[in-house]
């Protein structure tokens, strides 16, 4: 959507409050790391700036290693969070500081003026976060942008062999080896015993112990215990890396509690393989089996023991909406994992026993909270519609997992709730009203309705009248609702939501198979704009692009592709877009676009991708 354009929407929610309930406040509540959390990442020796860094590069013959917190004009919204993220992660690691410190020259600068521009260090070409290494007359050693998952071992290698040190390194003192390694091969309660079998510990080694027993209860779904262990922990070490990060990691900010830093063991192609696109892992490095499994096991870690995921912080409907996209998100976790269990009973892809009990455990807490409106903030209009809608979707899946022909109570009662969230114009609405808030809206209660729950074919049909509302003679659907006059949107710029918007119509018989087919067509056409984007956290081009859309659009076109009729083609399209998925896992085996979304989210929704591309491969 052009920038003129994207203005025009925005004056028009603000026309439409006369047309929707009352909304809410939209006020963002983001404290601020405390001064001992604020200290994460400063025992890395920051040089003043990139220029009095390549001058010491000139006099030492240690190549400059320049950390890219942003570049100028960046379209990233939360800017300081990933900065925090890398200082909280990578940079608190003992060995990177190390590294950093005797083998490099690092600054830390925002990349600006003539020297960015000549090392594409610009908007659109470098996505933040990011670092370049430098020779003493500017030469580029190596650049990375994109990092989104770090891990020590990963984020060290490439370095580790620019300077000509050992790869195999990781953040271990003698004491807590023995769990890493443990924790390493996902056998938590083994890390634990190797704790206990090492204490009392050293004083060197105490501030690592007390991280990785934080670490621990936290992937156990002890997150209050965790949470508590660290704050022990920064108060014991207050002058330690150690002790910094976990106040971060207490406090809600660092990259470990909202699922960026990763531990596990890593395939050897991922360390030996130079990255080139940010943390995504080298092509063919998981076999799609695997990914599962691994996508799995993340997501079973990211619980925080009540059967919710909580690791999004996306906040554009105000932090009153938070539990609201945590309860979405967590619905989405759990559909994923009924696909796992699936998966499992067919045979596809089998899950390890120990790894299958967690996940029926799990998705039992899930469903229980999908029963009930504890878990949401209710006052909340700008995000519950997905809450709501999403729910709707996991307990259909639930029903086609578990119980197909039983009695539910549940799923009535999720409809209801959806349902009741229109008003009179038919306009199912998130932080305003638009087609693909529509669209979801109608994809559930289709889904609601084969699966046996009564839907209100009134409110259906006034769903369906606003969505074609918003679509043009060509097939795009606009951006936000249309009001008055005829819609008004590019293909190109409304390709990504075509497939989910005409779906959705073709579900209720509101739309024919091939205006199905043109949407897909477009979606793939000028899928190239969506993914260059993908991880920016806000509007980043002249289109109207954004990260936060990126596996949403994309399992909204696998989902149409899995309804098209004609076989051969959706078998084809199936398999062309199994592979885009497969493409992108990161270098661990999981999924992400926006940061502020999440990795649980991502994963989800690639997870549910490959399921909807099952489907249509049958």
């Amino acid at each position: 959507m052009a920038n003129g354009a994207l203005r025009r929407c925005w004056l028009l929610v603000g026309c439409l409050g006369a047309l929707l309930p009352a909304q809410n406040s939209t006020r963002k509540v983001r404290p601020a790391p405390s001064e001992l959390a604020a200290r994460a990442g400063s025992a890395v020796p920051w040089r003043q700036d990139v220029a009095a860094a390549l001058t010491e590069c000139k006099q030492t013959g240690k190549p400059v290693f320049w950390y890219v917190p942003s570049v100028a004009r960046s379209p990233m919204d939360r800017k300081d969070v990933i900065d925090r993220y890398l200082l909280g992660g990578p940079f608190s690691w003992p060995s990177t500081i190390e590294l950093l410190r005797d083998h490099f020259v690092p600054v830390k600068e925002v990349a600006a003026g003539d020297r960015a521009k000549q090392l594409g260090l610009v908007r659109g070409r470098f996505v933040e976060p990011g670092y370049v290494v430098l020779a003493g007359d500017g030469a580029v050693l190596a650049k990375l942008d994109q990092l989104t998952t770090f891990h020590p071992q990963w984020f060290e290698a490439p370095l580790r062999r620019l300077v000509g040190q050992p790869i195999e390194r990781f953040p271990g003192g003698v004491t807590a080896a023995g769990a890493w390694r443990s924790l390493q091969a996902g056998d938590v309660a083994g890390a634990f015993a190797a704790l206990e079998a090492a204490s009392p510990y050293s004083p060197d080694d105490g501030p690592e112990c007390g991280w990785l027993r934080g670490v621990l209860q936290f992937r156990s779904g002890q997150r209050a215990a965790a949470v508590a262990t660290w704050r022990e922990l920064a108060a014991a070490a207050p002058s330690s890396p150690w002790g910094w990060k976990a106040a971060l990691e207490a406090e809600g900010h660092g990259p470990f509690v909202h699922g960026f830093e990763v531990y596990g063991a890593l395939p050897a192609a991922v360390l030996t393989t130079a990255p080139t696109d940010g943390s995504r892992a080298p092509a063919g490095t998981y076999g799609e089996a695997e990914l599962w499994q691994r996508s799995i096991e993340f997501l079973l870690g990211m619980d925080d023991g009540d059967g919710v995921v909580r690791d999004s912080t996306y906040d554009f409907g105000g932090t009153d909406g938070l539990p609201n996209v945590h309860a979405a998100v967590t619905c989405l976790v759990g559909e994923a994992l009924l696909a796992a269990v699936e998966r499992h009973r067919a045979g596809t892809a089998v899950l390890p026993e120990p790894l299958l009990a967690r996940t029926t455990a799990l998705l039992q807490r899930i469903r229980t909270n999908a029963e009930r409106e504890a878990w949401l903030s209710l006052s909340d209009r700008d995000e519950i519609l997905w809450a709501r809608a999403y729910a709707v979707r996991f307990l259909c899946a639930w029903r086609r997992v578990y119980a197909p022909a039983a009695p539910d109570a549940a799923l009535p009662l999720a409809v209801g709730a959806l349902l009741a969230l229109q008003p009179e114009t038919g306009v199912w609405f998130h932080e305003y009203g638009n087609p693909f808030a529509i669209a979801t809206a109608l994809q559930a209660l289709a889904a609601a309705r084969e699966h046996g729950a009564d839907v209100d074919q009134t409110k259906v049909d006034r769903g369906v009248r606003a969505l074609l509302q918003n679509r043009t003679a060509q097939g795009a659907f606009t951006y936000g609702h249309t009001t008055d006059g005829p819609p008004h949107a590019s293909v190109p710029s409304a390709a990504g939501r075509m497939p989910l918007c005409e779906l959705a119509l073709c579900l209720h018989g509101a739309s024919d198979q091939a205006r199905l087919r043109a949407a897909i067509d477009a979606g793939i056409e000028h899928h190239a704009k969506l993914a260059a984007v993908r991880k920016y956290d806000d509007h980043a081009d002249a289109l109207g692009y954004g990260g936060f859309f990126f596996w949403f659009d994309v399992l909204g076109r696998c989902e149409a592709i899995a309804r098209l009729e004609d076989a051969d083609a959706r078998r084809r399209l199936a398999a062309d877009q199994r592979a885009v998925v497969l493409a992108l896992p990161e270098f661990d085996g999981c999924f992400v676009d926006s940061h502020e979304l999440g990795r649980s989210y991502g994963t989800a929704m690639a997870l549910l991708c490959l399921r909807a591309l099952a489907v249509a491969e049958r």
